[in-house]
This record gives C-alpha cells, sequence and structure tokens, in this order.
C-alpha cells in the first residue's frame, strides 16, 4: 500500500519538519509541497493525492477553506499554531489536528490513524509503527499481547519480543481499535484475543495476571461478553 501526501504550509520550517518525520516510511510519498492553497489546487488536478499536511493560516486562502472547497477532498490533517480552529476542523471530518511545534510522538499517532484506516479496508492483519529508540518499528496488531504504561514510555509484549516505546499510553489507546484493544486498568491496554480467562477482577493473558481496575471493569467485562458471543 502506498500513500501520496501533500504539504501545504507557507512556512519552509514547518515543512521541513513533516518531510524529517515522514522520512522513515517507505509507503508515504511526498508528491508535493506548497505555500499555499492556490498552488495546492493546481496539484490536485494533476496528482492522485491521498493525504494532505495542512496549514491553515496561509496567504489568499485559508487551509480549512480550501479543503471545502474541494469535492472530494483527501484526507487531512491539521497542522496549525492556533488552537481557536481546532471545532471547526472537526467538523469538515479532518483525521487530526496537530498543533506546533509537533513533537515527533504526536505525529506519529497521527500517522498511525491514516495508516489504521486503510489497511481495515484491505489487510487482514493491519499494522501500526512504534517508535524505539531512533528507530520506527513495524508491529502488527495481531502479535501485541498487552501494553503496559510506564510514565513517558510504554512496553509493548508481543508474541515474542517486548518493545520499549517512547509514546504515552493513552494515546496509543486512542489509536487502537477499541473493539480488538481495551484499556482495563490505568497501567495497561489488553488485545482481548489474547485473553485466556478472566474474572471480575483480572485477566489472563499467556502467564501473565493483569488486573483489571475498577474503573475500567464495566466496559472491558462488557467487551470481553460479545467476544464470547
Amino acid at each position: 500500500m502506498s500513500i501520496n501526501c501533500l504539504i501545504i504550509d507557507d512556512e519552509p520550517i514547518a515543512q521541513q519538519i513533516i518531510e524529517r518525520y515522514l522520512e522513515p516510511f517507505d509507503q508515504i510519498q511526498i508528491v508535493g509541497k506548497c505555500i499555499n492553497a492556490i498552488e495546492a489546487n493546481s496539484l490536485l488536478q494533476s496528482l492522485q493525492v491521498d493525504l494532505i499536511f495542512l496549514d491553515i493560516e496561509m496567504p489568499h486562502i485559508d487551509g480549512l477553506a480550501f479543503v471545502k472547497s474541494l469535492a472530494k477532498p483527501p484526507k487531512v490533517i491539521v497542522t496549525t499554531a492556533h488552537r481557536e480552529y481546532a471545532i471547526d476542523a472537526f467538523e469538515i471530518d479532518v483525521i487530526d489536528y496537530l498543533l506546533k511545534p509537533i513533537s515527533q510522538e504526536r505525529f506519529l499517532k497521527a500517522l498511525n490513524r491514516v495508516l489504521l484506516m486503510d489497511r481495515s479496508k484491505e489487510e487482514a492483519n493491519p499494522y501500526i509503527y512504534l517508535k524505539v529508540n531512533s528507530k520506527m518499528v513495524q508491529v502488527y496488531l495481531s502479535e501485541i499481547c498487552y501494553i503496559q504504561g510506564l510514565s513517558n514510555y510504554v512496553k509493548v509484549y508481543c508474541d515474542d519480543r517486548t518493545l520499549i516505546c517512547y509514546q504515552k499510553l493513552s494515546h496509543l489507546e486512542e489509536v487502537l481499535p477499541q473493539s480488538l484493544f481495551k484499556r482495563s486498568h490505568r497501567s495497561y491496554i489488553v488485545n482481548l484475543k489474547k485473553v485466556r480467562s478472566y474474572t471480575s477482577r483480572e485477566l489472563n493473558v499467556g502467564i501473565e495476571e493483569l488486573p483489571i481496575g475498577a474503573n475500567y471493569r464495566e466496559a472491558v467485562l462488557d467487551q470481553l461478553a460479545k467476544h464470547q458471543a
């Protein structure tokens, strides 16, 4: 699967940061960079574009007005220094709203949303990318057993490896599909297909017994019951 993306931003440094963050992803191709919506509109007439990284406050036409003008807009991730446009942006179904300066962790969260959306339609075994040290590591959802949150990083326990990733547990909770992955405790997210047995207070995942927090109990048990049915 290849994703063609277009960067629309009137700040050269902002364009360079997005380029750098995209560099490890071979399947994502930058097909153009524009400093305003007029240039972008010309490129969209001649290129197949699947994803736009879009600034809002730009010369001539602002980013949101530009997207509204398109009959069939590509997926959009907003990249802006302004918080006040967030409601308007989500009303036109943007994938994510990133505030500058954009951290690599936050950028990866947004990108994984796009990747999972496309792969869920095309592939039986979707995957995401996790930042491990300085590398982006491909991890299939089906190999993840559970994830443990440890302050500003997580441990991802897979079938045959354990990864230490510099992402927050809350970020992964938002990205991973809720029908398969459930927050069972303030420190754990569990792949429900890996649960071998359970009680109202703990889950057996492989050889581990993981606690079910009181605030998460009802949602976890309801979802497990659906899997059982």
